[in-house]
């Protein structure tokens, strides 16, 4: 994907697809020994806000992992539903 955005961009979109479409995550296991970002890298000074987001899903969903957890199963789930975007114009449509 050559969006021109940066890793937390792309993975704080990927975060907001999966709560958007109310994906089912339990069953994702990602591999989590990949590149790590600090929560304010991560959220940027929306931070409050993503954990409030992310807090209701894991109430929703009964979810019973880590919060860490929980976001790398949001980013994978988002990254997979990007994965045919070639541009910003195409992820801007999502």
């Amino acid at each position: 994907m050559s969006t021109g955005l940066t890793l937390n961009i792309l993975a704080r979109v990927a975060i907001m697809l999966a709560l958007r479409d109310g994906s089912n995550i339990i069953n994702i296991n990602p591999d989590t020994d990949g590149q790590e970002l600090n929560k304010s890298v991560l959220f940027g000074d929306h931070e409050h806000v993503y954990e409030v987001m992310i807090k209701q899903f894991i109430h929703k969903t009964k979810d019973t992992r880590t919060i860490s957890q929980v976001i790398s199963s949001l980013i994978e789930t988002g990254a997979h539903k990007m994965g045919h975007v070639k541009g910003l114009n195409a992820l801007c449509e999502l």
